[in-house]
């Protein structure tokens, strides 16, 4: 049986998503968790990786296991291990086997958020999820600068450190656009997948765009340059929150959902 999960976190606490021998993430959370319920290892697949810092609200991650329990009792079962700044929000059951439900190369899509905060005082309330600036940002000119990044594009100005000499550096982006809510300015995003640091180093063209520090047509000259990195202002982690994973699927969270005949015979057995 393999179990597809939304997970939700804020990465504050976190060394990101990602298992690491020395350092507290969010798999390790969940496999120790897992491991409570069914006292076994058990591998946890997440759909994306996180970097420290870095939040979400709608993570996906799978893991096999047969068992009696029900998705929602899984689910259940889960948040009473885990502490509490991680939470799987729906589980549901998806399916297993070699050819059966990946979170990662299943995805369709990626939506992430950016949120500045260019307030007079930084926010109290609020501090771990925006990122506070001291200059007022013009969201016309940043959403303007937006619309160059729609489309099919080479994004190795963009790239990360991590990101393999040898990886492939175009990327299809759906939809981006910058509105003001109050004195948060959302940055939204959404593409086939994301390179290493990508968002964090558009988001830093963006604030140069909304500060005046550049032009609009600093976008047009950066997604034509195959200088890997070339966008070096790499905003703060803690703006960023990956909102949503899409996937061609219809299932009680939005996954694909479980072949009927085989509903049927996980049923009968």
């Amino acid at each position: 049986m393999r179990f597809g999960l939304i997970v939700e976190y804020d990465g504050t606490e976190f060394h990101g998503s990602q298992l690491q021998s020395n350092a507290r993430t969010v798999q390790g959370e969940l496999e120790a968790a897992l491991h409570s319920i069914f006292n076994k290892d058990i591998r946890m697949y997440l759909a994306s990786r996180t970097d420290t810092g870095v939040h979400a609200r709608g993570q996906v991650g799978r893991f096999d296991e047969v068992t009696d329990m029900s998705p929602d009792k899984v689910r259940i079962a889960l948040n009473h291990y885990m502490t509490k700044d991680v939470r799987i929000r729906c589980a549901q059951l998806v399916e297993d086997g070699p050819e059966g439900f990946n979170p990662r190369s299943d995805a369709s899509s990626r939506t992430y958020v950016y949120t500045f905060n260019d307030a007079r005082s930084a926010p109290a309330l609020d501090r771990h999820f925006v990122t506070h600036v001291r200059k007022p940002l013009d969201v016309a000119a940043m959403n303007e600068s937006c619309k160059s990044f729609a489309g099919l594009h080479d994004f190795a100005a963009f790239a990360g450190p991590s990101t393999p000499p040898d990886a492939p550096t175009l990327r299809n982006v759906e939809s981006a656009s910058v509105i003001r809510s109050g004195d948060n300015i959302e940055f939204k995003i959404t593409a086939n997948a994301f390179l290493h640091q990508q968002i964090r180093r558009i988001a830093g063209v963006l604030y140069d765009v909304g500060t005046g520090k550049t032009s609009t047509d600093i976008v047009g000259q950066l997604l034509t340059s195959v200088n890997r990195g070339a966008a070096t202002h790499v905003m703060p982690a803690r703006g960023l929150c990956l909102e949503a994973i899409s996937y061609n699927g219809s299932g009680e969270c939005g996954l694909p959902a479980i072949d009927p005949a085989v509903s049927v015979e996980l049923s009968v057995n």
